[in-house]
């Protein structure tokens, strides 16, 4: 992951994270730019926002449940 300072907009570097929530879907992470001459430290906060395509894994649990809630009748014509 890439975070730009916000002075100078060169490149900089994660020097410590802090988790906001349980599921680990906010955090703050501590940059210091790299530019000798800026040598700015600042806080970025990033945040899971959506999905765009959920991860194969998801997609497989959620077959799976799917076929789980289905009676014998049903699965055997799902097979044909």
């Amino acid at each position: 992951m890439s975070v730009d300072c916000p002075n100078c907009l060169q490149k900089a570097r994660i020097t410590s994270r802090n988790t906001l929530t349980k599921e680990k879907t906010v955090v703050d992470l501590y940059c210091e730019c790299k530019n000798p001459l800026c040598q700015a430290r600042f806080v970025v906060t990033n945040s899971f926002t959506r999905w765009i395509n959920p991860p194969a894994k998801t997609t497989a649990q959620i077959a799976l449940n799917l076929l789980n809630h289905l009676s014998k009748e049903e699965k055997a014509e799902l097979l044909k």
